[in-house]
């Protein structure tokens, strides 16, 4: 089995635990890279701007995962890495 790069950021599917594996370095970047990715994020805007017209609110809810899904994307196939400078 190859040994963990320890520079090294990653987010998986494992088929084995049916969910996002993530490896990291740093806790902070792998708490990054998991929230940006299934947590709504709200994002400011105007309320003429809003898609869902949430009028009095001047924000709107996007979520990552559910955007690729809606785009048809096969989340089950994500890989993604990328490591530290030196």
């Amino acid at each position: 089995m190859p040994k963990h790069n320890e520079k090294k950021l990653s987010l998986i599917w494992d088929k084995r635990q049916k969910d996002f594996v993530v490896k990291y370095p740093r806790r902070c970047d792998g708490a990054l890279i998991m929230h940006s990715l299934i947590n709504d994020n709200l994002k400011w805007c105007l309320p003429n701007e809003a898609e869902n017209k949430s009028y009095p609110y001047n924000w709107i809810k996007e979520n990552l995962k559910e955007e690729l899904e809606k785009r048809g994307y096969d989340l089950t196939t994500i890989k993604f890495s990328i490591e530290l400078k030196d």
